[in-house]
């Protein structure tokens, strides 16, 4: 059975036809004593004869493969170089390259090499599409003049290629869009901070470094400082993944690029943030389970990476769901940027709003190429509608002038 498995692997089609008509041709000729047949069965024979020592011996070059970039933006291309090499002492018989990216493959000729020569070879490899694509390993196709037959050989290199999304320069977030750079004071109401808020009573327990003695000397009571809780304000990122709230793809990739730029400004700002997605959810437990996918945000390089691999699907927890849980776990959000299509209803982006805290500032951007590009409030919450990524960059400024 393997060696049945190794004859298949080693004939072209078009040596399995060859083959054939020798076997058919030489037997016809023989039988019938047809002459044109004995001599094609002849011929064919010989044609699979001199091709069979191409089949003999081990791989006699030796393949290196590299990317000049590991990542990209989309829409660009990706280039690299192929180095093959011949170190033995033989001839090394022309060949192929074979090298597998992705789905497609790039292929290219090898000529004969002698000992110590190489064949250099560009490769482009068009990155249209935002993505994770594996590039490799490469493979070697020994093969005869006709192609009857073949001998492939296979390196274990693979390269990792990212495709990033496309972001655009917005403005810094310290223009007035969002105002609590340094940390914001909340509602509650504490002993140990450093935002002033009122003087009560002295009470047991009470640390006697924040006796306000100016009061205690007025009231005859002693008092003591009261602070408001401050808290270091962080950037939550929701990426709604819900197919069904995205008209087309390019909503979809509209809104990867904007959680994309909205993300490495922040960290180049210097900013707290953390970036969520739609986590899958099983068809069976739809309606209880709420799924999220955190996002890798320590450097703007890793959350490019982490978006070149998101993608839409239909079995993916709502934007509501994504909000409320984030709202339940991450009591240091200050600022939340909910990122979904043109297809969601106004009535599940304010759910998916009001699942934060009163003192959080939410802010709807809705990817809609067909729209007319707005800022506006609805209610508590924000609503910028995009109609190309550029609007983002000038809504912001109108907002900071706001």
């Amino acid at each position: 059975m393997r060696g049945w498995r190794a004859v298949a692997s080693a004939v072209t089609p078009a040596g399995w036809l060859v083959g054939l008509w020798a076997l058919c041709g030489l037997a016809l000729g023989l039988l019938f004593g047809w002459a044109e047949f004995l001599i094609g069965g002849g011929v064919a024979a010989v044609l699979l004869l001199l091709a069979m020592p191409t089949l003999i011996g081990t791989e006699a070059y030796e393949v290196d493969f590299s990317l000049e970039h590991d990542a990209v933006v989309a829409g660009g291309d990706a280039h690299g170089d192929i180095v093959v090499r011949s170190p033995q002492a033989r001839l090394a018989l022309a060949g192929r390259i074979d090298i597998p990216v992705g789905d497609a493959l790039i292929d290219f000729h090898v000529p004969l090499l002698r000992r110590g020569h190489e064949h250099r070879e560009r490769i482009v490899i068009p990155a249209r599409r935002r993505g994770i694509v594996n590039v490799g390993p490469a493979g070697t196709v020994r093969t005869d003049p006709l192609h009857l037959v073949q001998r492939e050989f296979t390196w274990t290199d693979v390269r990792t290629l990212y495709i990033h999304p496309v972001t655009v320069a917005i403005p810094s977030t310290s223009l007035g869009f969002i105002k609590d750079l340094e940390g914001s004071t909340t509602r509650t109401v504490t002993s140990e901070d450093i935002s002033f808020h009122a003087v009560r009573e002295y009470a047991a327990g009470d640390a006697q470094r924040h006796i306000h003695w100016k009061s205690t000397a007025k009231t005859g009571t002693l008092m003591v400082r009261q602070f408001e809780e401050t808290r270091r304000s962080t950037i939550s990122i929701v990426l709604d993944r819900d197919i069904a709230n995205y008209a087309d793809d390019d909503e979809f990739e509209m809104a990867v690029s904007v959680v994309g730029s909205f993300g490495v400004r922040a960290l180049r700002d210097g900013r707290d943030v953390q970036v969520v997605a739609s986590g899958e959810v099983p068809q069976f437990a739809r309606t209880t389970v709420r799924a999220v996918r955190q996002l890798k945000v320590a450097t703007p390089r890793s959350l490019l990476d982490e978006l070149a691999g998101v993608s839409s699907g239909h079995d993916v927890a709502p934007v509501q769901s994504v909000s409320r849980m984030l709202a339940e776990t991450s009591a240091e959000t200050s600022l939340a940027l909910l990122v979904t299509g043109s297809a969601i209803s106004l009535g599940a982006l304010q759910a998916a709003a009001l699942a934060f805290p009163v003192n959080v500032a939410v802010v709807g951007i809705v990817c809609d190429p067909t729209a007319t590009p707005t800022l506006r409030p609805i209610g508590s919450m924000r609503i910028l509608t995009l109609g190309v990524l550029d609007d983002l960059r000038q809504l912001l400024r109108k907002g900071a002038r706001a």
